[in-house]
């Protein structure tokens, strides 16, 4: 089975690229035509563009660069040099659509915008997750939320996209109402409910396996960012006869993205493997007593 580790640099940066290219084109063809501010630096990009005249890519460009610098700032290197691949060709490939190619002529419809843009731009996140990128851009904020004033993931993304959304409803009110903010929701629940099934299938939760030397540092980390119950069982390794730990957690969809990011931290080396969890009985939640 191909994971993170046994790709090659060349085959895992080629798919985070295609990944960036969909969610660029997912937004450009089938977004913009709609003026639907969806959030994320592109949503930012978009709203400039139509009050101010200024290019989508030069603003994207822009605020990935003080974002990048923020990261920095406010969560170290690491973080800053996981980011910089994908806040660049983002903004690059978004500049070259709008050189060199013309908007689609699409009828007026925005279902249109919410199955088309929400597809492809959440087919294209799923691959770059998948494949252990980011595509910068408001992740950092919504990183930096979570970390300094310790909100829940899911509140720092309410915050940050839900802030750019309603800015764009505003703006836009006078053209499209309140219809247009709801548009706009409703194309990011579609793009995240396709990254979800890129990346963990459809199923609600999922319970994740880690076969680790490190199971401290794990544990420690995945009670800081996802707050979920670890059970810990010995193990054996049936052909090296090594002792190690298995960490047994359950997680939802969204989650499993924070867990990837903590296992390649904590021991890139971890055998992982995640299943399906079609039936929970009890509490899962870190603050109750562990399985």
């Amino acid at each position: 089975m191909t994971t993170l580790k046994t790709l090659t640099p060349r085959r895992r940066y080629g798919m985070i690229t295609l990944g960036i290219f969909l969610m660029v084109a997912g937004f450009y063809y089938f977004i913009v035509p709609f003026n639907l501010v969806i959030g994320g630096v592109s949503g930012v990009g978009l709203l400039f563009n139509e009050l101010l005249g200024v290019p989508m890519s030069l603003v994207v460009f822009i605020l990935n660069v003080v974002l990048l610098l923020s990261g920095w700032a406010f969560l170290g290197f690491a973080a800053f040099t996981r980011s910089l691949y994908g806040s660049f060709v983002f903004p690059f490939f978004l500049f070259l659509l709008e050189v060199f190619s013309p908007l689609f002529d699409l009828p007026n419809d925005p279902l249109i915008a919410i199955a088309f843009g929400g597809f492809f731009m959440g087919l294209g996140f799923g691959y770059v997750i998948r494949y252990g990128g980011t595509s910068g851009g408001t992740d950092i904020p919504i990183k930096i939320l979570n970390r300094k004033l310790k909100l829940p993931l899911s509140v720092s993304i309410y915050l940050v996209d839900g802030a750019i959304i309603l800015s764009g409803m505003i703006a836009f009110y006078s053209v499209a109402g309140i219809a247009g903010g709801l548009y706009a929701i409703l194309t990011v629940v579609v793009a995240g409910k396709v990254a979800d099934a890129v990346v963990v299938g459809s199923n609600a939760l999922r319970t994740v396996q880690i076969v680790t030397d490190k199971p401290d540092e794990i544990k420690t980390l995945i009670y800081q960012n996802v707050a979920r119950g670890v059970s810990l069982v010995p193990v054996e390794g049936g052909y090296s006869k090594h002792r190690k730990t298995m960490l047994i957690t359950v997680i939802t969809r969204t989650e499993y993205y924070i867990i990837r990011t903590i296992i390649a931290k904590a021991d890139p080396k971890a055998f992982v493997f995640a299943t399906p969890a079609t039936e929970i009985q009890g509490d899962f939640d870190a603050r109750m007593e562990d399985a």
